[in-house]
């Protein structure tokens, strides 16, 4: 791995040492850092948190501390499998059982596969519901593929005469759903019950978020009504009981990450932030996506609230706090709001003004210092398909950094701009933390994606002089076998046209491009690896 120095803080040096330790399985130093401060076990960098190390690696014990100190037992970030998954496929079966037991006792549904029950939830169709409900009640929590039980797809779909059928049957109204399919399916936080999704919904998945009806059907049938509920829904009176019953309570989180302050933003409950903020609530807090807190960026949102912004910010709401993948409130703030922002120390980054359209100071900046501005500035200017200011800050002596893991993937997505940044120096080879190469990237989209546009890609890489040979960290695997594991057929061919290495002498027995195709089912990669004159 390669420290990122995003990590070269106080608290990022401990959250690397703690990664370091899980993956080489060094539980005398692990166990003194979580002695030490017990929140490291759920540390993260790149969504990514130590218990992932030490279930790539094999280390049982290492696996066994970090859950006794509340690691998660399947979030896997970004990962196309879980942990759980993920230590089978490595032939950890012992780590597995241990992953799988900790998440049953958390009360998660497992993962299964869609059934008819499923559909039927969503659908709202209760006599389909009841029939398959009479022929097997054992379906009542049988998770989906994704590790979602019936009762939280009829909430998904706000499916209401559903949702009462369900709990009529017995359906466990606390089911948290499963983290199994993780960031990829859009699931980000750790506990997320049916009244979560009604009143949140779940990114894409969910259409119906601020979905009260339903939330109220279920808080009648028994939901959890806490603090951070009632300031969703804007119940000042039980906000009010609450913090009267128990002050110390306006700090806690709820288990899906959120804390009431957020939650009272997020849905305007102006009344409600009112009296928080009066009974101590502290817009800095940290909650799941914003170690300083979320209630200012949401605030923001859009053409903002002024009187929410303003409110939050005369209680010390910190304007350059960021929300995971949503930026600070100042980059997030229209015109009319920034500058009240800006008044309150915030600060516009040379990232967040490629969005604001602040090319001039940008390129005014990297004149007189281009070390000033980061690299990785590149990947929003291709994103926003800026060619113009992509040549002037190369031409001002803006480089892209010798390490680059956030937002890679953004540079492959223009051809022509890519190529520019391939001409102006870029290593073709660049690898993020994990050492994972821009090949390596193109080889993992998957079958979807296994089009002349990637090969197009994959051969302007080559071109240029990116390595077959580079193995990554995380899946010890070549870009070939990156390409067999997402099941690319084409780029496979290709790859082996151009000299690719079918294996390593020194390959992980289950890092060859052979074992990705047989254990992911990829029978027509398989088929071309076991060509004679590959084997020879």
């Amino acid at each position: 791995m390669l420290k990122p120095r995003e990590l070269e803080t106080e608290r990022g040096n401990d959250i690397w040492a703690t990664m370091c330790a899980a993956e080489s399985g060094d539980t005398g130093t692990l166990q003194l850092l979580l002695d030490r401060d017990p929140s490291l076990a759920r540390g993260q960098y790149w969504y990514t948190q130590p218990i992932h190390f030490a279930v790539r690696s094999g280390h049982l014990h290492a696996v066994a501390l970090l859950l006794a100190a509340g690691a998660d037992p399947e979030w896997n970030s970004f990962h196309d499998c879980s942990l759980i998954e993920m230590a089978s496929e490595r032939g950890y079966d012992d780590i597995a059982r241990m992953l799988e037991n900790r998440r049953d006792a958390m009360g998660r549904v497992p993962p299964g596969v869609d059934l008819p029950i499923h559909e039927a939830a969503q659908k709202n169709d209760v006599e389909r519901l009841r029939t398959l409900l009479d022929s097997d009640p054992s379906l009542i929590d049988r998770g989906d593929r994704s590790g979602r039980a019936p009762l939280h797809r009829a909430v998904i779909a706000s499916a209401r005469k559903a949702v009462e059928l369900l709990l009529d049957r017995g359906a466990n109204i606390h089911a948290c759903l499963s983290l199994s399919r993780g960031g990829p399916a859009g699931w980000w936080t750790s506990a997320v019950q049916p009244i979560d999704l009604a009143i949140w919904g779940a990114n894409n998945l969910a259409p119906s978020r601020g979905d009260f009806k339903t939330a109220e059907l279920l808080i009648g049938r028994g939901a959890a009504y806490d603090l951070t509920v009632a300031a969703a829904f804007g119940d000042i009176h039980r906000v009010t009981s609450l913090l009267d019953d128990d002050p110390a309570c306006i700090s806690e989180m709820r288990a899906n990450g959120r804390r009431p302050l957020t939650a009272a933003v997020e849905f305007s409950r102006h009344p409600v932030v009112r009296l928080l903020l009066d009974r101590g609530a502290d817009p800095t807090w940290h909650e799941s996506g914003a170690e300083r807190g979320g209630a200012l960026r949401i605030a923001v949102n859009g053409q903002g609230d002024r009187a929410l912004v303003e409110m939050l910010l005369a209680h010390g709401a910190d304007p350059n706090a960021e929300i995971d993948s949503g930026g600070s409130a100042v980059s997030a703030a229209s015109p009319g709001l920034r500058p009240l922002l800006l008044a309150h120390g915030g600060t516009l980054e040379p990232y967040d003004s490629v969005f604001a359209g602040h090319e001039h100071e940008l390129i005014q900046r990297a004149r007189q210092d281009p070390s000033s501005i980061d690299g990785s500035i590149f990947t929003a200017i291709v994103t926003c398909g800026n060619r113009d200011l992509l040549l002037r800050l190369l031409e001002a002596g803006v480089c892209v950094p010798p390490v680059l893991t956030g937002c890679r993937g953004y540079l492959l997505e223009d051809v022509e701009m890519f190529q520019i940044l391939l001409a102006h120096g870029m290593n073709p080879d660049l690898p993020n933390w994990q050492r994972q190469t821009f090949l390596h990237d193109v080889c993992g989209r998957g079958r979807n994606a296994d089009s002349a546009e990637s090969l197009k890609r994959a051969e302007i890489l080559l071109n240029a002089g990116a390595a077959l040979s580079a193995r990554d960290d995380e899946y010890r695997s070549t870009p070939l076998a990156w390409a067999a594991r997402t099941n690319m057929p084409q780029m496979v061919d290709f790859l082996l046209a151009r000299g690719a290495p079918t294996n390593l002498p020194d390959d992980p027995p289950w890092a060859t491009p052979l074992a990705w195709a047989e254990r992911r089912g990829c029978t027509e990669i398989a088929a071309i690896l076991r060509r004679p004159a590959l084997s020879t």
